[in-house]
């Protein structure tokens, strides 16, 4: 019941022409994956240990999160989208393009697909949401490594997951434990990796460990 009002009030009711252009934006990963992999190119090119670190860290995080853990839970659970299953969801998405990013400033497409009969039977991967999984800990592991930082990730963290259900993609509680997984994994990958630098830093690399004795803090 939750999930059902939810959705239909976020996805149906809280419209408007400018939501559906910057939340078909935001919720588009391969739009800004040209940006995302040139911060990333940068970051290892020009910046300090802890930056490399924190990458480093992050990678292992994402990878445990996405590869591990969500993917997993969805085929485990195979709960089914919104769009796939609600009649008269609004699909919001950016329009076909390569590279993505130049639909950005392009009015988004706007459909509402058909769905089977009632009572069909259909997998589906929308719980958890990767988005949500994702965006969390990338927000959370910043904000381990720089506060300031991360609380910007992290409005941009909750835009993203609300752009999930807005956009149609998923339900509330699918984005809900996606983030709950996300935040929890990057602390835990953050932590266990601080101990491991802690106990083992001093033995491979002694200048850096005294210089970092706790890099994420």
């Amino acid at each position: 019941m939750f999930d059902h009002f939810f959705q239909h009030w976020i996805n149906r009711e809280m419209t408007s022409p400018l939501m559906d252009h910057f939340m078909a934006g935001i919720t588009n990963f391969s739009a800004w994956r040209p940006l995302i992999f040139l911060a990333v190119f940068l970051g290892l090119l020009f910046g300090n240990v802890r930056i490399r670190i924190m990458l480093l860290i992050l990678a292992l995080a994402l990878g445990m999160t996405d590869g591990v853990i969500v993917h997993t839970i969805k085929h485990l659970v195979g709960r089914a989208r919104p769009l796939q299953v609600e009649p008269g969801v609004r699909v919001v998405s950016l329009v076909p393009s390569s590279p993505q990013i130049a639909t950005l400033f392009v009015r988004p497409q706007i459909s509402s697909p058909q769905v089977p009969p009632l009572g069909t039977k259909i997998q589906g991967v929308s719980f958890p949401s990767s988005h949500a999984a994702n965006i969390f800990v990338i927000a959370t592991v910043l904000f381990l490594f720089y506060r300031r930082l991360g609380i910007g990730a992290f409005v941009i963290a909750f835009l993203v997951g609300y752009s999930r259900i807005y956009t149609g993609a998923h339900w509330p509680v699918d984005v809900i434990v996606g983030a709950c997984i996300g935040i929890s994994n990057g602390i835990l990958i953050t932590c266990l990796m601080n101990q491991i630098w802690r106990k083992w830093g001093e033995y491979f690399a002694p200048k850096l460990a005294k210089q970092y004795p706790d890099f994420h803090l």
